[in-house]
């Protein structure tokens, strides 16, 4: 048995990724990219295995595993450094006894949309000045503003009233 042939990788490929998607799902986010890296891995195959689909279910699952480890290790090393206070002035969540959890905070910021999360994570975490977000995101810098504080909002009632804001403003403002 040598290389698998197009055709047949391709109907392969129809007829069982959306099992191996679903498969994937229970250990990792990104199942789609774990299920599409593994025909990809097939593709390359010089000679075929000889099961190719317990084959792909356990390349799948391997992947999959360590997809969730790598996410773990970010999503660790994003929490540390946020709490460490690694781009700005400190700890920017708190509360009156301690800090909120800094992965509760994490799932949180993802609950976002895209372009609002890219705001907050951008000023909070980056430094950036609106008119750096504005061109970044290329959005007028009302609009940027705007994304920054319907962030905030978002987060401070989801945390229900537990958010401090230690970005220091004239009060009355």
């Amino acid at each position: 048995m040598g290389a698998i042939e197009p055709e047949a990788l391709g109907r392969m490929f129809d007829e069982h990724a959306p099992a191996l998607v679903l498969y994937a799902r229970q250990w990792c986010g990104t199942p789609e990219d774990v299920v599409q890296d593994a025909f990809v891995k097939l593709a390359r195959q010089h000679i075929q295995p000889e099961r190719m689909i317990p084959w792909l279910f356990r390349v799948v699952r391997n992947a999959a595993i360590n997809a969730r480890r790598d996410q773990e290790k970010r999503r660790k090393f994003e929490v540390q450094s946020s709490v460490a206070g690694g781009g700005g002035s400190g700890g920017w969540f708190t509360s009156d006894d301690d800090r909120i959890d800094a992965l509760h905070v994490t799932h949180l910021l993802a609950e976002l949309d895209l372009d609002t999360r890219e705001v907050v994570v951008a000023r909070f975490w980056g430094g950036l000045k609106f008119e750096e977000i504005a061109r970044l995101q290329g959005c007028s810098l009302t609009t940027a503003h705007r994304r920054y504080q319907s962030g905030l909002a978002q987060l401070n009632e989801r945390l229900e009233g537990k958010w401090i804001r230690q970005d220091p403003t004239p009060s009355g403002r």
